[in-house]
């Protein structure tokens, strides 16, 4: 499984935690070891100012915004707190 993430797993200091690392911590807690992908750029820049990682999830979500997980069935959960919730239902522990 892919995990598709913006610069890191990090939380950044200051700011609510960070929707990557959430969706990151969730699948590990979970026993599910995911590749992460790091996308770069931001998800309010226009596509053709997009990374490559960023347009492949805008075509398997219909979404810029990570983080994105592709299963190793093909599937695509979009959005921390559903990733959360896929990780739970799918734990290996």
């Amino acid at each position: 499984m892919k995990l598709y993430v913006c610069w890191g797993t990090f939380q950044v200091p200051g700011v609510r935690e960070h929707p990557c690392k959430v969706a990151y911590d969730a699948l590990v807690q979970a026993d599910l070891e995911p590749e992460v992908i790091k996308t770069h750029s931001v998800g309010l820049m226009p596509r053709a100012l997009q990374t490559s990682g960023r347009k492949k999830v805008e075509d398997a979500t219909g979404s810029k915004w990570v983080p994105a997980l592709e299963t190793d069935d093909g599937e695509w959960i979009s959005g921390s707190s559903e990733i959360v919730a896929w990780a739970e239902q799918h734990a290996r522990v």
